[in-house]
C-alpha cells in the first residue's frame, strides 16, 4: 500500500473516532435512554401497584343485589306485625355505603339475572318467611318446640372475579356480625318482654337467641374445571392483547427489513437490503394484511394450546371469531402508531396497551376495589373492554347483556380509528414527500438538536474504504445523515 493510501486509511480512522467521540461523549448519548426507560418503568411501578394496594380503602360503588322477600309475622295474634327482614335491610344498606359497597333492592328474577351476567358481585336474599323463623326460634326457648334457624342467603359467582367474589364473601362475614348483634339483641329483649324478666333462660337457649341467623355464601352455578378459579378469561384476553402488540412489532421489523428500511441482523451477519421505492402507505397496508392472516391462524392456535392443556372453552366458535378481531384490532391499531409516530410509536403502544392495560383491565382486582383513576382509564382501555368480552364468552354463556355486545362495537370502533389513523397519516407523509429515506424530510435548527450535537456543522459522511485481502480489522463506523438541516 502506498503512503497515500495509508495517510487516507488513518484520517478515515481518526474521523469515524472523531464522530464517535462526539457522539458518546456528548451527555444526551447516555442521559436520553436511561430518562426513559426509568420513567416507563416508574410508570408501571406507580400503576401497578398503586391499583392492587388498599383495596379495601379504595373500595367504591361494588355493586350487590339486595333481595327481601320477608312478609313479616306475629309473635301472638294480638301482638302487632314484625317485619324483621326490613329492619335488617334498613341497617344494612347505610352501613355498608361507608364501606363502599352499593346495595340495590332488587326482586329475586332480576337479582339473579345481574349475578348471571356479572352486573352485581353478589346478592343477598332474605326469604319470605325470614321473620316467622325469627320468631318460631324465640319461642323455642321457652316452649318445647323443635328450632328452625333463619338463614340469609349470599350467592356470589366467581365468573365476575375471584378477587370480587373474596370481596363479597367478606361482606358477609362481617354482616353475619352486625345482623346478629342487632337481631339478638331484639330477640332476646321480646323473649323476656313475654315471659317476664325474673325468668332465667338456659344458657344453651341465651346462646342460640343472641346468634339467631346463619348467613350461608353459596355459587348457585360453579365455575366448570378449568376456568382457572375465575382467572382464565383475564389470561385469554392477556394473550389477544400481546398477539396483536407484539406481533405488530414483530412484523413491523422482518416488513421493513424486507423493504430494505432497516437492516437484518442474524449474529455476526448484518444485511442491509437496496431500498425499495415502497409508499408509506404501501408498506402499512402490507403489514396489516399480515396481520388479518395472523389474527385467524393465531386465535385458533390458541384455542387449541387452551384446549390441549384442559381449559374450559365453551362456545369456542364464537370465541375464535372474537379472538379474531380484537387481534387484528389491536394489530391494526398498534401498527398505525408506528407508522404515523415512528419510533415514539413503540413506546406509546406499551404504554397504551400493557402498562394501563393491566392494571385497568378488572381481571384481577376489580375497578371498584382499584382508585377511581383507573376506572376512567378502563373506559377506553382494550384490556378492560377485551377482558368483558372473554368473560362473556368464558362464563356467561355469551349473553350480548354481560358484556359482549359492548365489548365487539368498542372492539370495531378501535380497529376503525387504528384504520383512519393509519391511512389519513401516512397518506398525508407520502403527499407531503416524506418518504422513509434520508433527506426526505428539512427540519429546523432548533429541532435538529434534538438528533446530533454540533446543530451548526454540516452532518459528514465518512466514506469507508475497501478493506484489503488479508485485513481482518472492522471497517470503521459510517455516519449517515438521516435529516437535511435549513441554514
Amino acid at each position: 500500500m502506498s503512503s497515500r493510501g495509508i495517510e487516507a486509511d488513518a484520517q478515515h480512522d481518526e474521523q469515524a473516532r472523531a464522530a464517535i467521540g462526539d457522539v458518546v461523549g456528548h451527555p444526551r448519548f447516555w442521559i436520553a435512554p436511561v430518562a426513559v426507560v426509568i420513567a416507563l418503568m416508574s410508570l408501571m411501578a406507580a400503576v401497578y401497584m398503586g391499583a392492587v394496594v388498599n383495596t379495601r380503602e379504595n373500595l367504591h360503588s361494588f355493586p350487590v343485589a339486595l333481595v327481601n322477600e320477608d312478609a313479616g309475622g306475629r309473635i301472638a295474634s294480638d301482638q302487632p306485625e314484625m317485619h324483621i327482614g326490613d329492619q335488617i335491610v334498613d341497617q344494612l344498606v347505610p352501613t355498608t355505603a361507608k364501606q363502599g359497597i352499593v346495595m340495590e333492592k332488587l326482586d329475586r328474577g332480576e337479582a339473579m339475572h345481574r349475578l348471571y351476567t356479572g352486573k352485581v358481585y353478589g346478592v343477598i336474599a332474605i326469604d319470605s318467611n325470614f321473620t316467622n323463623l325469627m320468631l318460631g326460634l324465640a319461642k323455642s326457648a321457652v316452649l318445647p318446640n323443635e328450632p328452625v334457624k333463619p338463614r340469609i342467603d349470599v350467592f356470589i359467582h366467581r365468573g365476575s372475579g375471584t378477587f370480587a367474589s373474596s370481596i363479597t364473601t367478606t361482606m358477609a362475614q362481617e354482616m353475619s356480625e352486625q345482623v346478629n348483634a342487632q337481631a339478638g339483641k331484639q330477640l332476646l329483649e321480646n323473649v323476656r318482654a313475654q315471659v317476664g324478666k325474673n325468668f332465667q333462660l338456659a344458657g344453651a337457649s341465651q346462646l342460640a337467641l343472641t346468634h339467631p341467623i346463619e348467613i350461608a355464601v353459596s355459587e348457585p352455578h360453579p365455575l366448570p374445571d378449568g376456568a382457572a378459579n375465575g382467572l382464565s378469561a383475564f389470561y385469554f384476553t392477556l394473550l389477544l392483547i400481546l398477539a396483536g402488540f407484539t406481533g405488530a412489532m414483530v412484523v413491523s421489523v422482518i416488513v421493513d427489513g424486507q423493504l430494505g428500511q432497516m437492516p437484518i441482523e442474524f449474529g455476526p451477519l448484518y444485511l442491509l437490503r437496496k431500498r425499495l421505492a415502497v409508499s408509506r402507505w404501501g408498506t402499512l397496508a402490507a403489514k396489516w394484511t399480515i396481520m388479518l392472516i395472523i389474527a385467524a391462524v393465531q386465535a385458533a392456535l390458541f384455542l387449541a394450546v387452551c384446549a390441549a392443556v384442559g381449559t374450559s372453552l365453551p362456545n369456542s366458535f364464537v370465541l375464535w371469531a372474537f379472538s379474531v378481531l380484537v387481534i387484528f384490532a389491536v394489530g391494526v391499531t398498534a401498527s398505525a402508531m408506528m407508522a404515523v409516530f415512528g419510533n415514539p410509536g413503540l413506546l406509546l403502544n406499551l404504554v397504551f396497551f400493557v402498562i394501563l392495560g393491566l392494571p385497568s383491565s378488572g381481571g384481577t382486582v376489580p375497578l371498584e376495589a382499584s382508585p377511581r383513576i383507573f376506572s376512567l382509564i378502563a373506559s377506553v382501555e382494550p384490556m378492560h373492554l377485551v377482558y368483558y368480552g372473554v368473560r362473556s364468552i368464558l362464563y356467561f354463556d355469551a349473553d350480548p347483556a354481560s358484556g359482549l355486545m359492548h365489548s365487539v362495537i368498542m372492539a370495531v370502533v378501535g380497529l376503525v380509528c387504528g384504520l383512519l389513523l393509519g391511512v389519513v397519516g401516512t397518506k398525508y407523509y407520502d403527499r407531503k414527500g416524506w418518504y422513509r429515506r434520508p433527506n426526505a424530510l428539512s427540519v429546523p435548527p432548533r429541532l435538529a438538536k434534538m438528533v446530533d450535537t454540533d446543530t451548526d456543522a454540516a452532518v459528514n459522511i465518512v466514506e469507508v474504504p475497501a478493506v484489503p485481502h488479508g485485513r481482518h480489522e472492522a471497517p470503521p463506523p459510517v455516519s449517515q445523515p438521516n435529516v437535511t438541516r435549513h441554514r
